[in-house]
């Protein structure tokens, strides 16, 4: 053998985009010009049979056909979609700015790992991406062309023929002021205004991306909301893998800790905001006896230590609690006739649970089951199509627990393979925003369709 070859991020998007397409470790491209050129790696080891200059001489092969196949078979578009693997924080910069970087650049967003040097990773992109608008955050897992994938950097643009954005920082969240998120959603319309533009609901809407671990998403949501509504609004809570240490939202060149970052988007093509869960209410209720909502923690419930009395409910020993088991166990709280997902993160040392949403004392918890993780997310995409068309992109919010149960049934490539066929570019996230709802255990989002919606 020749030696190792490391397949270019880059190229890997470009077979996957049009006919090509990875399936267990061969990664194939077809040209109907060349006919097909086949290229096999080792799963295991990625060595490439033929030696290092062979396989050189075939890659180059290889991306030729892929760029014939993206201009052949792509329309013109000022969406984009990309991601990277790079193991340094240039190297990726540099492979994510390639993939994204468009004639008239309006707007990229981007979803990193916290594995990256950040201090390095910031500058970078604020250096290559130069005056464009871009925001983005941490992540616990990227969704990416190719689906799911961890330690990587992921993201899309639009050109300002697809929309126009304008973003604002909300810095100091955990002291927020309601005036501070009235403000910054001011100062946007303010700012569109400027450039003629009139933020409607039908045409625009507003994308949150916050701090996780700052557990101020309802206070940051209810100042936006009241003075947004009713454009729609969205978005996602910043991950940290399962470490649930520090989380950051992307700005200016610099990755900022206790901060929101809002923007407004006026957007040319028809799209429709979503949320999509899949649980249903049992009869199994319990009553919060005892909660302290800043925190997130509740003390008691049913007039017993919160932790023993729910795996009690569950059938389990307290002790076996774990994140997987609070992904098959969730509890629902009900809201206007709806029933939503109020995840638990972990136990603690006093007996006592720490959610992902703050739960008041009062509150009456419904025990939740499941649905088919996959038949799910299969009938909503399935339904999507058939009102939007084909999705040219869909911003993804999807709670870190629907990747922790798909891969705990043993379904997280299935999921992984539906998302990347619909164009779902996102990241699992530490809570999801709706309007002005913070919610847990959902796929959150908004897709733009491919043709009229019906």
């Amino acid at each position: 053998m020749g030696g190792t070859m490391h397949l270019p991020c880059a190229l890997v998007q470009g077979l996957t985009a049009g006919t090509g397409r990875i399936e267990n470790g061969a990664v194939t491209a077809t040209s109907s010009v060349n006919g097909i050129l086949r290229l096999v790696t080792s799963a295991g080891a990625g060595i490439l049979s033929g030696g290092v200059h062979a396989a050189r001489r075939i890659l180059r092969r290889l991306s030729r056909a892929a760029k014939a196949m993206r201009k052949r078979e792509m329309p013109p578009s000022g969406i984009r979609h990309a991601y990277s693997t790079a193991p340094t924080a240039s190297e990726a910069a540099r492979e994510i700015h390639a993939g994204l970087a468009q004639a008239d650049l309006e707007l990229v967003v981007l979803f990193c790992s916290r594995g990256f040097d950040l201090e390095a990773l910031g500058p970078e992109l604020g250096q290559l991406f130069g005056d464009a608008t871009v925001v983005g955050c941490t992540t616990a897992g990227e969704i990416t062309p190719v689906g799911y994938l961890e330690g990587s950097i992921t993201g899309f643009s639009l050109s300002a023929d697809e929309c126009e954005a304008v973003a604002q920082l909300i810095p100091a969240i955990s002291s927020l002021q309601i005036p501070q998120g009235t403000a910054a959603a001011d100062a946007l319309i303010r700012r569109l205004a400027e450039r003629g533009s009139t933020p409607e609901p039908p045409d625009t809407f507003a994308l949150l991306l916050i701090d996780g671990m700052c557990a101020t998403e309802e206070l940051v949501l209810s100042a936006i909301h009241r003075r947004l509504d009713p454009i729609p609004l969205l978005g996602g809570s910043a991950g940290d893998g399962m470490r649930f240490e520090r989380t950051f939202v992307y700005w200016q060149g610099r990755f900022h800790p206790d901060a929101a970052l809002l923007t407004l988007v006026k957007i040319r093509r028809p799209f429709r905001v979503f949320r999509r869960q899949h649980f249903f209410a049992t009869d199994t209720r319990m009553v919060v006896t005892g909660a302290d909502p800043a925190r997130r923690v509740v003390t008691e419930i049913n007039a017993e230590p919160a932790g023993p009395e729910y795996a009690r409910i569950i059938g389990l020993d307290y002790r076996a609690l774990t994140p997987m088991m609070f992904a098959g166990h969730p509890v629902m709280v009900k809201v206007g006739g709806d029933y939503y997902i109020r995840s638990i993160q972990k136990t603690n040392e006093d007996g006592s649970l720490t959610f992902y949403c703050a739960i008041d004392e009062g509150v009456v918890l419904t025990l939740a089951r499941h649905e088919d993780i996959i038949e799910n997310l299969r009938s909503f995409f399935a339904d999507m199509r058939a009102r939007m068309g084909k999705p040219l992109l869909v911003i993804g919010f999807d709670c870190v627990l629907r990747s922790v149960e798909a891969e705990s049934r043993q379904v997280k490539h299935v999921a992984s393979r539906i998302l990347a066929e619909n164009n779902v570019i996102g990241f699992s996230t530490y809570g999801e925003q709706l309007a002005a709802m913070h919610v847990n255990y959902t796929f959150t989002g908004l897709l733009i369709g491919s043709g009229t919606e019906t």
